[in-house]
């Protein structure tokens, strides 16, 4: 499986995909986002991208990938006084992010579980047909793992269509931040409450802000009955 490792620090490059290699993944590296985006054909799993970079950074990368339609995964490294980048990195649909400097293991173990999720909505898609889910304007295919407002079709992230899926299999219901982290990542021990903060930050934006509400102290409900 092809992983795609951009930063700028040649020497953090080569441990990362040393450990990488050893756990059987093919590693491309890059030098900065410019040389990644420009990469054409390379089509990777998973995307590892440094925040601060030269000609290109990972935020403006992130962005450009998203613009043009790329769902792959994406794991940011940024160092502990980004807080700023890091809330925007997930605001722009990355799935994860670490603090340098980091643990090997954690690393190898947030690619490991993040493949996963994506994976098991691949073969969900194939072997199970579930109906459609419908609610207030919005229209959502689990089978396909794609979502509509208004006819039109939202471009969502797995991991904002999960958050979907599991407030329009709830309306109305007053959801913990626990219960949605559970509900939406059974796997994932590393999702914290200021990450699912930022998921449905973006989500509000692309359904309506309206259809989200927070439960102060709580989480948040679908409110379905809202237009």
């Amino acid at each position: 499986m092809k992983i795609a490792l951009v930063d700028d620090e040649k020497n953090l490059r080569m441990a990362v995909s040393t450990a990488l290699q050893k756990e059987g993944f093919d590693v491309i590296q890059y030098e900065n986002g410019k040389q990644a985006l420009e990469a054409g054909n390379s089509a990777p799993a998973l995307y590892i991208l440094d925040i601060m970079m030269p000609v290109m950074d990972g935020i403006t990368l992130l962005r450009r990938l998203r613009e043009k339609g790329d769902k792959t995964p994406v794991i940011f490294l940024t160092s502990k006084d980004d807080e700023f980048d890091k809330i925007l990195g997930l605001e722009l649909g990355a799935d994860d992010y670490l603090c340098k400097p980091f643990s090997m293991r954690e690393l190898i173990t947030r690619i490991k579980v993040i493949l996963r999720r994506y994976s098991s909505y691949e073969a969900a898609a194939e072997t199970k047909a579930e109906p459609p889910l419908a609610a207030a304007n919005l229209k959502l295919f689990p089978s396909s793992y794609t979502a509509e407002k208004e006819g039109l079709q939202l471009s969502l992230t797995i991991t904002e269509f999960r958050l979907l899926k599991t407030f329009m299999e709830n309306p109305d219901a007053a959801l913990s931040r626990e219960q949605l982290i559970q509900a939406a990542y059974p796997d994932d021990t590393y999702l914290n409450d200021r990450a699912i903060d930022c998921h449905i930050k973006r989500l509000r934006k692309k359904i309506g802000s309206d259809l989200i509400e927070t439960v102060y102290g709580l989480g948040y409900r679908f409110c379905e009955a809202r237009k």
